[in-house]
């Protein structure tokens, strides 16, 4: 089993086993962001955005991230922290020079 892998020169391996699709319209100016979610070793759940937010305290872009026990937890968990950066900022909808993507090749 891939958890149990000990390969040398390698710190962790995670898998990608979700990749969502969320439509947020009007919130987002292209309608849309990806979440992928990830499973460590441990077996823990990661989900990540491929946007991210200019935060408004210092303009660096932060994506959202959220963590969980199964793979809709942890979508649950980003959803969740994504709406609360944008609350946070007090964004009622976001524009292009509010946000910026992941490269097409990180994502």
């Amino acid at each position: 089993m891939w958890r149990k892998l000990q390969l040398e020169n390698v710190g962790s391996i995670d898998k990608v086993v979700a990749e969502f699709i969320i439509w947020m319209i009007p919130l987002l100016p292209y309608a849309k962001m990806k979440i992928k979610v990830y499973e460590s070793q441990s077996g823990l759940y990661t989900g990540r955005t491929d946007l991210q937010i200019k935060r408004k305290f210092d303009g660096c872009p932060e994506g959202a991230i959220g963590n969980g026990e199964t793979v809709e937890e942890a979508l649950e968990n980003t959803i969740n922290y994504f709406n609360k950066m944008l609350k946070d900022d007090g964004f009622d909808e976001l524009t292009e020079d509010d946000i910026e993507y992941s490269e097409y090749s990180d994502f």
